[in-house]
């Protein structure tokens, strides 16, 4: 396989929503699960339940905030399928290392993001036709380094920087993708 690598830069904020907490064994559920099974709660309650939510939200491996490798992955190949080489990508092209998330406040801890306030977006989301006040982590301005793999005998570098500025400029990563998770890509030496 071939490597190509990939300076990734935010046109759009990043919404960034971890699903850790659908684990019933997760520290953040564990967290949660008193204040969430509350029949009245107090505000200090709903504060909790807001923090936890967004400390959550945040993908963090060892200390670095990162972008799972498999949101560049399955945004490149919804962009291939435009073009009808989505089982060409499928078969032919990885991305087997998350993507360590660039932002200015990286150095700071998630309970210093939190505090910060520019990271916290709390919107109203609808789940089973009922709306819920959620939080969740917004990055601003961001970028990432990305390494691809790839079958030269299936496809190329061409196609590959092709489908990826496709994926970044109508697809996009994270959640909420309609409005955010857009972004440009350079080629990288």
């Amino acid at each position: 396989m071939k490597t190509i690598k990939f300076k990734v830069t935010g046109t759009t904020a990043l919404m960034l929503n971890n699903p850790q907490t659908v684990n019933p064994f997760n520290e953040y559920s564990k967290l949660l699960k008193p204040l969430t099974s509350k029949r009245t709660k107090t505000e200090d309650d709903l504060m909790e339940i807001s923090r936890i939510k967004f400390l959550s939200s945040l993908y963090v491996n060892n200390g670095v905030y990162i972008i799972p490798a498999q949101h560049f992955e399955k945004s490149v190949i919804e962009a291939a399928k435009e073009r009808k080489l989505g089982k060409k990508f499928e078969r032919s092209f990885r991305i087997f290392n998350d993507c360590p998330l660039d932002f200015k406040d990286k150095d700071k801890t998630p309970d210093q993001l939190y505090e910060i306030g520019i990271y916290v977006d709390v919107r109203s989301v609808g789940i089973k036709n009922v709306k819920i006040t959620t939080t969740r982590a917004i990055i601003p301005e961001w970028s990432s380094t990305v390494e691809c793999f790839y079958d030269e005998t299936q496809i190329d570098e061409k196609d590959i920087s092709e489908m990826f500025a496709i994926s970044g400029l109508r697809y996009g990563i994270g959640t909420y993708r309609r409005l955010y998770g857009k972004y440009e890509i350079k080629k990288m030496k």
